[in-house]
């Protein structure tokens, strides 16, 4: 019984810890001046992509759940053609980090609007991946 117990509040500890610790670079501690960021995700009158400052000085959505809902529906264009240039998996939450760097590497024959939009996949991305590191 002891050691279950143990076990048990060893489990919770160790989430708490790990909650404490991903949750704190995605707090937003001040504003943030978006004047230096590139995407057009930073001109939208949107307010899911709301930026602020976090404890580390770099910018994070305010938001982070309804920035990704926001940018899934609005760049499903440049998110497809990304990853048919590239052969991806579909993008989720955990796994963008291709989507990140290929999204400002795109084929030359390009449409220049689809390579607009995978370029501002990037950008959305770069902002997005400093809420949990």
């Amino acid at each position: 019984m002891k050691k279950h117990t143990v076990i048990i509040l060893l489990l919770v500890c160790m989430l708490l810890f790990v909650s404490c610790v991903n949750s704190k670079y995605a707090r937003v501690v001040r504003d943030y001046d978006t004047s230096a960021l590139k995407g057009s995700f930073i001109s939208s009158d949107n307010g899911a992509y709301q930026i602020g400052k976090n404890s580390l000085g770099r910018p994070v959505f305010r938001d982070t759940d309804k920035a990704w809902e926001a940018f899934i529906k609005d760049y499903a264009v440049g998110i497809s053609a990304i990853q048919a240039a590239f052969n991806l998996d579909l993008i989720s939450k955990q796994d963008y980090r291709f989507y990140l760097t290929y999204g400002l590497d795109m084929p030359e024959r390009t449409d220049a609007a689809v390579e607009e939009q995978c370029k501002d996949v990037s950008y959305f991305l770069q902002i997005y991946k400093n809420s949990f590191r």
